[in-house]
């Protein structure tokens, strides 16, 4: 019997958010690319929150934007409300978010895939992966620099390959068989998918689509750790059963800021969508205390572990006692539809418990459930099996991203299966791979995350993760990121053009205000009353006039008779720059030693047991994670400074 048996360059498992990151990079690449999905109709499905960005989500957006990925084009042509995020505090966490329509921002993203030159799509589910075995000495080493694309004739011992299996393409359950040179799972919440809520249990993906039920047996007889993860997603309403009398309005700003650093400004500029806000109350709290024995979470039905940093409702209620109220935001789930997001109330609590919770709401006496809230448990992997490339340590040319390597939420799925697409389309073009730092990106400190630390529940960005935040603003995420973009071939020449104009313009502006004087006059100590701010008794600059606290780049125009006409983002930056100078230039300098540590490679073929003082806990780590660098060394659970240091002796002793 004849079977399908077809080749590629790239093959992408999965379609959600990571997956249409990673096609996309690689066939924008020229790589002839080909994506499997269980269903064409979940094309970055927002199978959860109807929204893209948040805290430390936007920075990921506008980060995987300047690099050249799609996320923030789609959400700009889609998106029914916008809001810029902690505006009361400082720039370094300020973060963008933008309520979507569900349905357009899957149509879109659709389109895009459908029409990229290179890219195929099929309906398919994935059973197998197939490998062979790789002869010794068969393939030269490769070299990770950070964020720097390195000549194809660089070597470095520390990211030599060691594996023994390379990925040679996948098995369909047909029996088709897909041969390529590079393989990017990123499978999502689909594998031996079970959604769970009360006492019904159907082992189904998100939405009611098929779940994956082969391939992880596939993956773990090829050597690969896997985990059962869970997450989960509140109930969807009818908006007409709702009194929006009794609810907080939640308006977009105005004027919008697009999340894509491409889309004009005044695109984006329409008539938005409202949110609403509402509380949950005792009744509520006292029906779930009651119930709380039917909850799969508590009565052992759900085994798998959740994310901490987005409990379920009951979560709340049981392990915050004291809280006699949770917000509740009602998010529209699009245009198209009457369906109502009710965000912050996730739960797996049996149907009729559902029903008397929201009744007990204000708003929600005669709620009707379109969608009832359920968690759903998954398959996914230990991602401190994957090297920063994110390609797995053991088969060479596999690689793997999103919420399949143990992450939660559409960003940062998107992020690692656009770094994944890329670093797969570098191995096929024996290019070396790409790799963003913590002092690069908030991609580079997640990826970093879960590859170096032990994460036994869903990873979520944060933007306290990020030691060098105060650099890794969302504002400016083009001009630390576009060159990068520009250099791996997925951000074009007049784009790239256009983000060294900008840095031109604000290094001049931020120049004349350091060489222009404002003197000690009427005019101008009129101006520091009506601020509140000390008047001068002498000379001062405008720089040094913005850094004071009340005064800011935008107030010290009026005094400024010469300034120049420049576009919002530039003036923006130069604010930025000029108020924090020294906190940056500080964070600068604590960088410079961060690069010192990750330049002490620590050669791929290392024996951790050779090294006598090592401590045992220590020995065990490093010889699992195999650390690329002394920095990613020091960043290891269970790898202490003095480990570190007696590495540092043992390397210098073998490089002498």
């Amino acid at each position: 019997m004849s079977v399908v048996e077809e080749s590629y360059d790239v093959i992408v498992v999965g379609a959600g958010h990571a997956g249409c990151e990673a096609a996309l990079a690689a066939a924008r690449l020229g790589l002839e690319t080909i994506m499997f999905t269980v269903s064409v109709d979940s094309i970055a499905l927002m199978p959860c929150n109807p929204n893209i960005g948040g805290s430390s989500k936007g920075h990921l957006v506008r980060e995987l934007d300047a690099l050249g990925g799609q996320m923030g084009k789609n959400i700009d042509k889609t998106f029914i409300q916008s809001k810029m995020l902690n505006k009361s505090k400082g720039p370094a966490v300020h973060s963008l978010r933008a309520q979507a329509d569900k349905q357009a921002y899957t149509r879109e993203m659709r389109r895009t895939m459908e029409n990229q030159e290179h890219l195929t799509i099929r309906q398919a589910e994935v059973a197998e992966i197939v490998t062979e075995n790789i002869t010794s000495g068969e393939k030269p080493g490769r070299n990770i620099n950070n964020s720097t694309i390195m000549s194809s004739n660089s070597k470095n011992d520390s990211f030599n390959s060691t594996a023994t299996t390379r990925i040679t393409g996948i098995k369909t359950t047909s029996g088709a068989i897909y041969h390529a040179k590079a393989v990017v799972l990123c499978t999502g919440v689909y594998l031996n998918a079970r959604c769970i809520y009360g006492e019904v249990s159907e082992y189904t993906g998100p939405n009611g689509l098929r779940a994956a039920t082969y391939l992880t047996d596939s993956l773990k007889e090829h050597g690969i750790r896997m985990f059962r993860f869970k997450t989960g997603t509140p109930a969807r309403v009818d908006k007409r059963s709702l009194d929006f009398s009794k609810f907080e309005v939640q308006k977009g700003d105005v004027p919008v800021t697009p999340f894509s650093f491409s889309t004009p400004f005044d695109s984006v500029q329409k008539e938005q969508e409202n949110c609403w806000l509402v509380y949950t109350n005792e009744e509520t709290h006292d029906i779930i205390r009651k119930n709380i024995d039917r909850s799969p979470l508590y009565n052992g039905s759900i085994h798998a572990t959740g994310p901490r940093y987005c409990p379920s409702i009951e979560d709340k209620v049981m392990k915050f006692p004291e809280k006699t109220r949770h917000q509740i935001f009602i998010e529209p789930e699009g245009l198209y539809t009457n369906e109502m997001y009710l965000s912050g109330m996730s739960s797996s609590m049996p149907e009729d418990v559902q029903y008397a919770m929201y009744h007990s709401m204000k708003g929600f006496e005669n709620v009707h459930i379109v969608r009832n809230a359920y968690a759903i448990e998954y398959d996914c992997i230990d991602a401190l099996q994957l090297k920063t490339n994110l390609e797995f340590m053991n088969i060479e040319g596999l690689f793997a991203a999103g919420q399949f390597n143990g992450s939660s939420g559409y960003e940062e799925a998107a992020v690692q299966g656009f770094m994944a697409g890329v670093n797969a389309a570098m191995e096929v073009l024996h290019r070396d791979p790409v790799v963003l730092d913590r002092s690069e990106a908030y991609i580079g400190v997640l990826i970093d995350d879960l590859v170096t630390k032990e994460n036994h529940e869903p990873y979520r960005m944060m933007t306290s993760r990020a030691e060098y935040r105060l650099l890794l603003r969302q504002d400016n995420a083009d001009l630390r990121l576009r060159r990068i973009g520009h250099d791996i071939g997925l951000v074009s020449d007049d784009e790239y053009n256009r983000t060294v104009r900008k840095q031109e313009m604000i290094d001049a502006e931020v120049e004349r205000l350091k060489n222009t004087f404002a003197g000690n006059n009427e005019k101008v100590n009129t101006f520091l009353r009506a601020h509140e701010s000390s008047e001068l008794t002498s000379g001062i600059s405008l720089s040094e006039l913005c850094k004071r606290p009340e005064l800011g780049y935008e107030d010290i125009s009026e005094i400024d008779p010469d300034r120049p006409e420049l576009p919002y983002d530039v003036r923006e930056e130069v604010g930025i720059e000029i108020k924090y100078e020294g906190y940056i230039r500080r964070q600068l300098q604590q960088v410079e030693a961060f690069k010192r540590m990750e330049g002490k490679k620590i050669p791929a073929s290392i024996n951790y047991d050779e090294i006598g003082n090592l401590r045992l806990e220590a020995r065990q780590k490093l010889n699992r994670i195999r650390p690329e660098n002394i920095g990613m060394a020091s960043r290891i659970s269970g790898v202490s400074p003095a480990d570190v240091s007696v590495l540092l002796v043992y390397l210098e002793g073998k490089n002498k």
